[in-house]
């Protein structure tokens, strides 16, 4: 027999998807007539033995092997063999990361006897070629730069994922968030964005109703975009996603071919800065016993347009003189008693007993409350004030306490109505110093104010006498009578005045 089958041994490395070239070449035969039956082999690492591919009969007949048919070759393999016969080529399409293994041929000559059968009259095994099939390179990245955001509760925030590169362009990503939040070890899932852009919420998005208040989309590939609706100062931690890049194998199944972080962005969300700011200036107000007087309480400046507020008013009175220890003398030394509470969901809850039915409560503008008492009495005689609380809701709905402020004091004083006119004067400070004070200086003033004026008349008088007390003559203005014609000089005439 002259049979003879290359024996020259190769290596092929490619990327899955691509084909796995295989040659077998045939160098010499025993006669010009002989036909040839070829067996396709791959060896792989963990087998004993080759497994059989595909066979092809001396009679050009095909026979897929035990491999091909586990393995699902038989829709990938083509096989072909040259006009002059002596080379034979099996590619194995789409080629993937399982197809990775030694390959060969096992060619027998077959001769065509007198009798018309067919027999095997040689065999030989060629060399090997080894085929690595690998996945794609992994070209996933995704921006690494660091974020902080600070925003006040109530505002939206917008996280981004910036994928910069991918393996492919016919890969598909899936986008999980995660956050760390301060005193946990671990990070939370928050929100799954699937590969098949399915929205799956983690489970610490059932907290704070975080569920209602998420966003997550794509606006343009490559960038995936959260958006927090409301902010509030839970949601505060870091956050980061990780990126999943998946594939798709010549056996139309997705794998998972690579993954990536992104960089941390650091939220804190804030309440407002407390900028409350109420009325402190301070009235001294008058009335007559069964007239009525008003307290406005009035705000300046609030911390945010959405504020609620509370009022309570106060009558402030000195406390009674007593025996009091150290601690006590620290203490105020006034008795703080609630005339009227409005809540800030308007409930009012009076004072004592002597408040009632007489009570009217306006509320004017958002920003300015009126409090007027009826039927007023000498007991209602102090010092009144108000106290403001604002109050802001979170995103969840529930209310907290923002800050407050404490308006200026108005004295009241409600007269008898059988009062003395000494008992008015004396009962109003401003009043008592007009009458009995102011007068005294102003009078002083006028006095010496005449006899400046006298002084100087006297000093003028005496200045326009001459001696002896002769009056002078005012001189009028000379009279001349001149001529040019006239040789003689101008004669001067001087005429007596006379005294005013």
């Amino acid at each position: 027999t002259k049979l003879q089958v290359s024996k020259s041994k190769r290596s092929i490395t490619l990327v899955e998807n691509r084909p796995i070239p295989l040659n077998c070449s045939v160098k010499s035969q025993t006669s010009p007539d002989s036909h040839f039956a070829v067996l396709w082999y791959v060896h792989k690492p963990s087998d004993a033995d080759g497994k059989l591919i595909l066979k092809t009969t001396h009679s050009s007949a095909f026979e897929y092997g035990t491999y091909a048919e586990e393995e699902g070759l038989r829709g990938r393999l083509q096989f072909e063999r040259s006009a002059s016969g002596g080379l034979f080529s099996l590619t194995v399409q789409r080629a993937e990361v399982r197809d990775s293994g030694s390959y060969y041929c096992h060619v027998e000559e077959w001769l065509l006897s007198p009798n018309h059968a067919w027999y095997k009259l040689a065999e030989e095994v060629s060399g090997r070629t080894e085929v690595t099939v690998k996945q794609p390179d992994n070209r996933l990245h995704v921006n690494q730069t660091h974020r902080n955001i600070t925003v006040l509760e109530n505002q939206w925030v917008t996280l981004e994922c910036q994928v910069s590169s991918r393996t492919s362009p016919s890969s598909q990503l899936q986008v999980e968030w995660y956050i760390w939040r301060p005193g946990r070890t671990e990070k939370e899932a928050v929100a799954r964005l699937s590969r098949q852009s399915t929205l799956r919420y983690g489970d610490l998005a059932a907290l704070g109703n975080l569920r209602g208040r998420l966003r997550l989309e794509s606006p343009t590939p490559g960038l995936y975009v959260l958006s927090i609706q409301n902010a509030t100062v839970r949601d505060s931690g870091s956050y980061d996603c990780r990126v999943e890049e998946w594939l798709l194998d010549p056996s139309d199944r997705w794998y998972k071919r690579a993954e990536d972080l992104s960089g941390l962005t650091t939220l804190v969300v804030k309440q407002p800065e407390p900028t409350l700011q109420v009325d402190t200036a301070t009235a001294n107000l008058t009335v007559q016993e069964k007239e009525s007087f008003q307290l406005d309480c009035s705000i300046l400046s609030r911390s945010s347009p959405g504020s609620h507020f509370a009022v309570t008013w106060y009558n402030l009175r000195a406390k009674e003189a007593g025996s009091h220890t150290e601690e006590e003398e620290k203490e105020e030394d006034e008795e703080r008693e609630v005339v009227l509470s409005v809540g800030l969901d308007a409930i009012f809850s009076p004072g004592t007993g002597r408040w009632q039915d007489r009570l009217c409560f306006q509320r004017l503008s958002a920003v300015l409350f009126r409090l007027t008492v009826l039927q007023a009495s000498g007991a209602d005689t102090g010092n009144y004030s108000c106290r403001v609380e604002e109050w802001l809701a979170d995103p969840n709905g529930a209310w907290y306490r923002l800050a407050e402020e404490e308006s200026g004091t108005v004295a009241v004083h409600v007269q008898d109505t059988g009062s003395t006119l000494q008992s008015v004067i004396c009962s109003n400070d401003a009043l008592f110093y007009f009458v009995f004070f102011y007068p005294f200086p102003i009078f002083g003033i006028l006095i010496i104010t005449i006899l400046l004026v006298r002084f100087k008349s006297r000093n003028s008088s005496k200045n326009s006498e001459g001696k002896n007390g002769v009056p002078l003559l005012w001189i009028k203005e000379p009279h001349l009578n001149y001529s040019p014609t006239c040789l003689e000089p101008p004669v001067l005439s001087i005429h007596p005045g006379t005294m005013d």
